[in-house]
């Protein structure tokens, strides 16, 4: 792959969009005006979801957030914010409650790409509870420490969303201890709703398993 440079853009519009909710949700006294002014962002391209920024945009659309929100914090409370109602609306948070979390952040990686193209997210299950998620920034990609932390907050958000806990997080690896990527090793407690969801996903096969067998062993027998 060849090196990213430092004005490609890498960013969809779309997590840009994310953010402004939080900001109307939730710091409705910050000049939204006054943050993309300082990030060289227009409100127009910020609309078109078929529209990327830099990382330096991203940088310094950050940067004015914390200064006007006074909230060091933000970035993780902008990934917990990423899979709310008031983000995803109601419709698509019931429709991502009907997913179990290993299958929900399995599908991360995918669904990264149409936001972010600064790096590589692979998944591996460690446990029916517990899943291991690596993250690798793309060659020439110089990404910050609020963008592992915004990391951090959606992957509680999914969680949160699933089965309205909290998971535990660990990061024994960071790009910003010297690693090559980060690595979180996510799990969280079976609930009641797991249990339901699996015996569906078992029963759905195996009732059209036995029906396919009773309609082969006993077929209806013609009128005569």
């Amino acid at each position: 792959m060849r090196p990213i440079s430092e004005n490609e853009p890498l960013y969809n519009s779309r997590g840009i969009g994310v953010w402004l909710k939080l900001l109307e949700h939730k710091y409705e006294f910050v000049d939204m005006g006054q943050v993309l002014d300082y990030a060289a962002m227009k409100p127009y391209e910020v609309a078109d979801p078929g529209h990327w920024f830099t990382q330096r945009q991203i940088d310094r659309f950050y940067e004015k957030v914390v200064q006007l929100t006074g909230n060091p914090n933000i970035a993780v409370e902008a990934g917990r914010y990423a899979a709310s109602t008031e983000a995803l609306g109601a419709f698509k948070q019931n429709i991502l409650g009907m997913i179990h979390p290993a299958t929900a952040f399995a599908m991360v990686g995918k669904s990264v790409k149409n936001f972010a193209r600064s790096s590589k997210y692979e998944s591996r299950l460690l446990a029916p509870n517990k899943i291991e998620i690596t993250v690798t920034p793309n060659p020439g990609v110089k990404e910050m420490p609020y963008q592992c932390e915004n990391r951090i907050g959606l992957f509680e958000a999914i969680n949160m969303g699933l089965t309205h806990k909290l998971p535990r997080i660990e990061h024994p690896q960071c790009i910003f201890n010297g690693a090559d990527s980060c690595r979180y090793v996510i799990s969280w407690v079976k609930t009641t709703a797991d249990l339901f969801k699996t015996i569906r996903n078992i029963s759905i096969p195996v009732l059209f398993f036995l029906g396919l067998t009773v309609s082969i062993v006993n077929p209806r027998k013609k009128r005569t």
